[in-house]
């Protein structure tokens, strides 16, 4: 009789203790990881390219208003107004650099380094080798530089 009495014990106890609703908090990895989890805007991106003699041979900044949520594991990007999701799986890779990010979705990877989280403001940097622009130009008719160097500047959402 005590064996019946145990099984529905041990059901309930096992079905109570199954929360689906509860969400994952996933570890901090660092200091940066912490501090950059929450929403954002990234309200500009500051473009400039340079020769092989380091001269700027062209710069120009690129006004945006996309929102960035950070949940420690996913960057989800939407634009005011719209539905459309584009979500990325982001991580600090470098265990002695965790200014470094790298962000994947699919076959793409993308790395930046964050120069600066102070507060509400947050700065990424991106460099390419031989990157061409203007950047909204197809591609048969950029020019090409020896570097490109792309400023993210994101602030906090209130």
């Amino acid at each position: 009789m005590r064996k019946l009495l145990f099984i529905p014990l041990c059901l309930s106890l096992f079905l109570t203790s199954c929360n689906d609703d509860e969400e994952t908090v996933i570890p901090v990895v660092s200091e940066l990881d912490a501090d950059m989890r929450g929403d954002w805007t990234n309200t500009a991106v500051e473009r400039i390219y340079y020769s092989t003699s380091g001269d700027v041979m062209y710069a120009d900044t690129s006004k945006r208003q996309a929102n960035f949520h950070f949940d420690g594991q996913k960057m989800t990007v939407t634009l005011p107004g719209g539905s459309d999701k584009d979500v990325w799986n982001y991580s600090f890779p470098d265990p002695n650099d965790s200014t470094y990010i790298r962000l994947q979705r699919d076959a793409e990877t993308n790395d930046y380094i964050v120069t600066s989280l102070s507060g509400d403001e947050m700065v990424w940097v991106d460099e390419l080798d031989w990157a061409g622009f203007p950047e909204e130009a197809p591609d048969q008719e950029k020019t090409t530089s020896r570097r490109g160097v792309y400023t993210w500047k994101f602030v906090r959402k209130k």
